[in-house]
């Protein structure tokens, strides 16, 4: 956000002892930082500049449903990396990324309270979503944080549901329409487009032979919310291009273990290897699927390149 200092990012525990000023304060997952969780942040902000307070956020890495449900869990929205640098990016004092480990997970909602919310961040005004839970067997919500809130002298305020056509905004909702293809749904509820991010990397330069040379993209990320072919657009060094982007194993080719994100840039040719490529999926032009012969690919390349440039045509 234009004109706002980026906030103080902390990783370990011991960053609570720091903490000395009272302060605004949101709790919760944050995944995709969709418009809900922009609302509550905004809340948060406005609450500590209207009382003179700092402004932190807390959230957990690894995820709880991850840490618990391992690899069942749904994917993320977002790497830990850029959620952590977006949420920095919103307005914040301070945004403090608790490792979530078995102490913590047993920890009492009483005294996850106390000890975390009260004596560590000194939360004098706390603000979660109206499904947050916390503490030993998820034993915490709202309710005990209302019901507490006198006895160690906090406010609580609870978000109010962000909607979009009817429907509450939530990062399930987000991941399904990302699974069903539907890019233009997951950017009105996210506010901006879905983003995959990394650096570039070399690769076998199948693509060159095939007349449409890509920029390979790792992800570090093994489970995605997306597949196939998209129309793109490739931010380097902060301009965007046109682009078409491929997410997935290449099934017609090698069948990887790991998703590579590959990306044309239209009309550009300078290289881009170690480069940081930010990469927005705009809409999806089909599945990944296995051809035949590379000849099949080839055509159906040139196919998918010419979709992506007359859809960037209609949508300038």
């Amino acid at each position: 956000m234009t004109g706002i200092s980026s906030a103080k990012i902390h990783h370990r525990l011991s960053a609570l002892r720091a903490f000395q000023q009272p302060c605004s304060l949101a709790i919760g997952s944050f995944d995709g930082v969709h418009l809900g969780h922009q609302a509550i942040v905004e809340q948060v902000v406005a609450y500590a500049q209207d009382r003179g307070l700092e402004s932190r956020l807390l959230t957990f890495y690894p995820r709880p449903s991850e840490y618990f449900a391992e690899d069942k869990t749904l994917p993320s929205l977002m790497s830990w990396r850029e959620k952590v640098s977006f949420l920095a990016n919103l307005g914040l004092d301070d945004v403090i990324c608790m490792p979530f480990n078995r102490s913590l997970s047993e920890l009492s909602p009483k005294d996850f309270i106390e000890q975390i919310l009260v004596q560590g961040l000194k939360a004098e005004y706390l603000t979660v979503g109206s499904d947050f839970r916390f503490g030993a067997k998820k034993g915490g919500d709202p309710k005990l944080l209302e019901s507490l809130s006198s006895d160690f002298g906090y406010q609580l305020g609870i978000a109010s549901t962000k909607t979009f056509e009817g429907s509450r905004i939530s990062s399930t909702g987000i991941r399904e329409a990302l699974l069903d293809g539907n890019m233009e749904l997951a950017e009105r509820l996210l506010g901006r487009s879905y983003r995959l991010c990394g650096r570039v990397i070399r690769g076998k330069q199948l693509g060159r032979q095939l007349g449409a040379p890509t920029a390979n993209v790792h992800l570090k990320r093994r489970r995605l919310c997306v597949n196939g072919v998209y129309v793109a657009k490739a931010w380097v060094q902060g301009l965007s291009y046109d682009a078409i982007a491929n997410v997935g194993v290449r099934p017609a080719v090698d069948n990887l273990e790991k998703p590579l994100l590959e990306v044309h840039l239209l009309d550009y040719d300078r290289d881009l290897y170690g480069q940081q490529l930010e990469v927005d999926l705009l809409h999806k032009i089909r599945s990944e699927k296995k051809f035949d012969s590379l000849a099949i690919l080839q055509r159906q390349i040139g196919e998918d390149i010419a979709e992506a440039r007359r859809w960037h045509i209609q949508n300038k």
